[in-house]
Parts: C-alpha cells; sequence; structure tokens
C-alpha cells in the first residue's frame, strides 16, 4: 500500500526498495489507478523543484518531460512522491527524419535502455512517451516509435502503464494512436484553452481508454488576444489564479470515469512570450497566487497566509485588455485591483523589458529578453508611476506585488512607445 505506519511514522514510497505496482482497475463507475492495491488519484504538476511546497500543498506526483532529470526519481522518494517518467522522442520539428531508418533505430534502442535503467524505480508511476510530437508533424512513422517502445515497455516492465502524451486531441489524433498503437494504455494530452472541451471530446471522439490531463493550466500564448503591433496579453495574475481554481474543479475532478488525475503546468518557472505567463513561480523561485489556487483544489483549503492576488492592472486608467499607446520619455501610470493587498504589507516592483516576439511552439527553449533600467518616480499601495522608454518600440512593464511572507501576484501590460 501506499502508506506504511511503522513504529508511529509514515514511511510511504520510501519504505520500497524495488518498484511499485500500478495497474489500470475498470469499474462500472469507470477507470482508476491501483497503486500497490489501492486507489490513486493523481494530484500532480509538471515539476523540477519546490518540492516541500509541492508536498506541503497536497500534491502526491509530478512529471517529467524525460530521464534528463531521472536523478529527481530520489527526490520523489524523499518527499513520498509518484512520477510520471517521460521518455523523449525526437519530434519532427527539432530535424528527426523518420524515414531515417537509422536514426529511428538508434533512438529507440536508446530509450530501450532508459526504460531497463529506471523501471524498477519505486517513485515510477506511468512510462510518457513523447510530448507534443504530433505538433507539426506529417511523416504518420512516428506512430510506429510510440508503438514499439510501448510494446517494450509491455514486455520487461509488469509494473507500469504506458502512455502517450499528445497536444490537444482530435478525431484524427484519436483514430491514429487507437490504430497504431494498441500497446499505449493511457492517454496523455496537454490542454490550455482546448481543456474546456475535453472530458466531451474524450467521448465524442471514440477514446475509451483512460486519460490524464498532462499539462494544463491558463491559456497559452498561442491563444491569446494581441495588440495591433502583434504583442500577445497576458492575464493578470489573480485571473489566471481563478482560471486554474475552476478548470480543475469543473473539468479535471469531475471527470472521474475516465480522467485518472492531472499535472498542473508549470510548478516552476520558464519564459514563452513572457516569464510570467505559465510558471507558478517567479524568475527569482517566489510562489505566486497560483500556487495558492492549487492547494486549494488538492485540499479543499486555502493555505494561510494567502499570496497577493492582482484581478486587474491598468495603464494611464486604460484596462489591461486594450491597446496601450505611450509617448517616448513621459509620465506612465500604472494601477493594480488587488483586494488581498487591502490587509497585507505588500511591495510593488516594477520591472521593464522590451517585447519578446518569439514564434517558438511545443515547449521550445525561448530567450529571455533582457531587463531595462525604468525611472519609477512615485509609488503608493496599488499605483506607481514611471518613465516610459525614450526610444520608439514595443515594450512590456511587470508589477510584481509581494507581501512579506514571500508571496507575489503578477501582472504586466504590453505598450508601444511611438
Amino acid at each position: 500500500m501506499l502508506l506504511l505506519l511503522v513504529g508511529g511514522i509514515h514511511l510511504g514510497l520510501c519504505a520500497q526498495t524495488g518498484p511499485a505496482h500500478v495497474e489500470i482497475h475498470e469499474s462500472e463507475e469507470g477507470f482508476g489507478l491501483l497503486l500497490d492495491g489501492e486507489p490513486y488519484q493523481i494530484l500532480g504538476a509538471g515539476a523540477k523543484d519546490h518540492f516541500p511546497l509541492l508536498k506541503a500543498s497536497g500534491a502526491n506526483s509530478f512529471r517529467l518531460w524525460s530521464t534528463g532529470k531521472a536523478n529527481l526519481l530520489d527526490s520523489a522518494l524523499k518527499y513520498d512522491m509518484t512520477v510520471s517518467l517521460g521518455l523523449y522522442v525526437r519530434p519532427e520539428r527539432s530535424g528527426m527524419d523518420y524515414n531515417d531508418d537509422y536514426a529511428v533505430r538508434g533512438q529507440i534502442e536508446q530509450l530501450k535502455t532508459e526504460v531497463l535503467k529506471y523501471k524498477d524505480h519505486p517513485s515510477v508511476l506511468v512510462w510518457g512517451i513523447g510530448n507534443e510530437m504530433d505538433l507539426k508533424y506529417s511523416n504518420l512513422r512516428m506512430w510506429e516509435t510510440v508503438e514499439e517502445i510501448a510494446a517494450f515497455i509491455h514486455e520487461v516492465d509488469p509494473h507500469h502503464p504506458t502512455m502517450t502524451v499528445i497536444a490537444g486531441f482530435d478525431p484524427a489524433k484519436s483514430h491514429m494512436i487507437r490504430t497504431h498503437c494498441p500497446s499505449v494504455d493511457i492517454l496523455g494530452v496537454n490542454a490550455y484553452g482546448s481543456i474546456e472541451n475535453l472530458p466531451l471530446n474524450v467521448r465524442r471522439f471514440n477514446w475509451e481508454k483512460p486519460y490524464i490531463v498532462t499539462e494544463w493550466g491558463v491559456n497559452g500564448p498561442f491563444e491569446a488576444r494581441k495588440t495591433s503591433w502583434g504583442a500577445k496579453l497576458e492575464p493578470p495574475g489573480g485571473v489566471k489564479a481563478e482560471q486554474r481554481k475552476r478548470r480543475y474543479l469543473e473539468l479535471i475532478d469531475a471527470d472521474r470515469e475516465q480522467c485518472l488525475g492531472s499535472y498542473c503546468f508549470l510548478w516552476g518557472q520558464k519564459q514563452e512570450s513572457t516569464a510570467t505567463w505559465h510558471g507558478m513561480f517567479t524568475p527569482d523561485g517566489v510562489p505566486t497566487d497560483a500556487v495558492d489556487a492549487m492547494a486549494y483544489c488538492w485540499t479543499g483549503s486555502w493555505p494561510e497566509p494567502r499570496a497577493p492576488s492582482i484581478m486587474n492592472i491598468s495603464l494611464n486608467g486604460i484596462p489591461w485588455r486594450k491597446d496601450h499607446r505611450v509617448k517616448a520619455g513621459e509620465s506612465a501610470v500604472l494601477e493594480l485591483d488587488c483586494p488581498l493587498c487591502a490587509s497585507q504589507d505588500v511591495d510593488m516592483v516594477v520591472r521593464l523589458f522590451p517585447e519578446s516576439f518569439s514564434k517558438k511552439i511545443g515547449g521550445d527553449i525561448q530567450e529571455r529578453p533582457e531587463e531595462m533600467e525604468v525611472e519609477v518616480v512615485s509609488q503608493e499601495k496599488n499605483t506607481a508611476t514611471f518613465i516610459t522608454p525614450r526610444k520608439p518600440g514595443a515594450y512590456r512593464v511587470f508589477v510584481f506585488a509581494q507581501n512579506e511572507h514571500r508571496q507575489v501576484s503578477v501582472a504586466n501590460v504590453p505598450f508601444l512607445v511611438e
């Protein structure tokens, strides 16, 4: 079983020396996971650090995209958590040619050695074969690689189910995986805006096995509205936190028939159009209000103390959803709507960056623009006045509202200096 009581101390997974046995259980109520014979709902995040807070927030699992970070299996063991362990299958967009038999065979054999290396680690929960290989692909032979790896896992590892992870879900993907990958036990779906229809589409598109929402959170930059000059509009932190909470409760947790759980994105930070879009922590490692939202989802209670939560930001009286054009070198006023700030000692930090117009997709690495000096001429609790850049161009101004407990909410506004 998952937790063992020895001498009054919970030992959990760390008491095991061999693999945990994971199986898919089907009943009249639907699908579920059994971990060493006990029901197991995945309460997870895509994570590579901040594990003590992840555990304290109520999570029991985290996702790794490849075995390149397999050393973190031991971190999972330390915190009595499980891992969805990824096997990196190169997508076509990275230059992989699935008509090159030599390259295909080399990749498969290498991944087989990774399976053999880690299959008996007690933290492994499921295998994740690939991540979003279906983005901008054309060669259907890619699915042959997925199936061969899944079939190999079934041969050598009787303890862990197989999963492949796709970007969104549509009838074609459902057909391809059902037809070409019969050894795949679980469908992993990365769904952002499309999560709103995911439970319905799983059924409409005839997926009859269980699924896991392997990445989800707020709508991605690729789904965002843009300014007239092409800058993407990112909602304030409080709006994003509320969206996370609603999506979890109404869409993920509500589907106990086919959904085995989820991994929210991202328990950490990375640059995707901005440095704060998906990350639940700032680039400096400070937890945001998104962490509080997930703690509520996983435990049913808000943590104490709570982070500030910015619900709206305006520049010169114009809300964040509108275009913002300013003159060079003039005073500009930022104003926050942050109800939770009223009862806390909150510092408001203004930071300025040139706009990023990266066109990379699928989690591919993006470079963060270099921060600029910003002149803040006055500041009160929810307002700040700064001097706009003297060089025309596209910029983005960020406000970090951080309390005395080192919790933060972030909002930003793209603007054009004319």
